[in-house]
């Protein structure tokens, strides 16, 4: 699968500038979105369904990053910490249960996974009713160790996705890996990442100002119609780079989640978005229509 993306994006990058975002444009119009519109068809019995769905869990972050919105605002720092009450993400996954859900759950927003010490518990309790989910938990990595990785797999999770943001490897992440060296290959769920790498910055509806816009390719978006996004507060956002929850559907503590996807509203958005028409202020800054107006530092 590496060896897939690292071939997708040496052709990408040998493309002259120009071509680039045609080439994006009718490999996900012509290529992705009918696969998981297919997907959708077979295992849910429609073409419009979502195939990732993130839960918020907690808003705290140990880490005030700069391609992070945390940089700029107070909400992910301790003293302003939220979590999502127990009950309101038991009701979220047993209704994924009830429709026999087998897409990915991701325990984050723009809070830090392995900050809520229910961690094992959510993962344990998703696994249990939703055996066909997989469980992935996007990190930084300076809380893991080998014991909560050894413990965090067994409980369920499919994969960590770890991100390092500085110029080294975490000490914990380190550990994790010299562990794993250990271990039977198949035992290694971690995929590793070097921001900056290779990895295409994105100025979160506007939040952010990046240095890499030359090479930013929009617009297209995927997100609303692939995937679902939960705020600790039950809240149905528009997407993951909607930071303040400014777009809401609907509330899990009143609402099916279902129902709320089906709404006509969201429905027409999504339309929209496949189509490339970018009506909302923080998706025209999103993909580059409009100039932000940019709080955060260059970097």
């Amino acid at each position: 699968m590496e060896l897939i993306k690292k071939i997708k994006r040496a052709v990408y990058y040998s493309l002259p500038k120009p071509l680039r975002k045609t080439a994006k444009n009718l490999y996900f119009d012509y290529f992705v979105f009918p696969i998981y519109r297919l997907k959708y068809k077979l295992h849910y019995n429609t073409f419009d369904f979502f195939s990732s769905i993130a839960i918020e869990t907690t808003t705290y972050c140990n880490l005030r990053c700069k391609n992070c919105p945390n940089s700029i605002y107070e909400r992910g720092i301790l003293k302003n910490k939220k979590l999502m009450p127990m009950f309101l993400f038991k009701k979220i996954i047993n209704e994924l249960a009830e429709i026999n859900y087998c897409g990915e759950i991701l325990l984050h927003f723009y809070g830090e996974p392995l900050t809520d010490a229910r961690l094992p518990l959510l993962v344990s309790y998703a696994k249990q009713k939703i055996p066909k989910a997989k469980i992935h938990i996007n990190t930084n990595g300076f809380l893991l160790t080998p014991d909560i990785y050894k413990k965090l797999i067994h409980l369920g999770i499919e994969e960590f996705l770890i991100t390092q943001y500085g110029k080294e490897m975490p000490n914990n992440v380190k550990k994790v890996v010299d562990y794993l060296k250990t271990r039977p290959k198949k035992e290694n769920k971690i995929k590793y990442r070097i921001l900056g790498e290779d990895i295409l910055l994105s100025n979160r509806g506007g939040e952010l100002k990046i240095d890499n816009s030359v090479d930013y390719e929009r617009p297209i978006c995927l997100y609303p119609n692939t995937a679902v996004h939960i705020d600790y507060q039950g809240n149905l956002v528009l997407c993951c780079n909607d930071y303040h929850s400014s777009i809401t559907f609907g509330n899990l503590n009143k609402e099916n989640l279902v129902d709320i996807w089906n709404k006509e509203n969201y429905k027409n958005l999504r339309k929209q978005l496949r189509k490339k028409i970018f009506k909302l202020p923080i998706c025209r800054k999103c993909v580059g229509l409009d100039l932000p107006q940019y709080l955060g530092e260059f970097f």
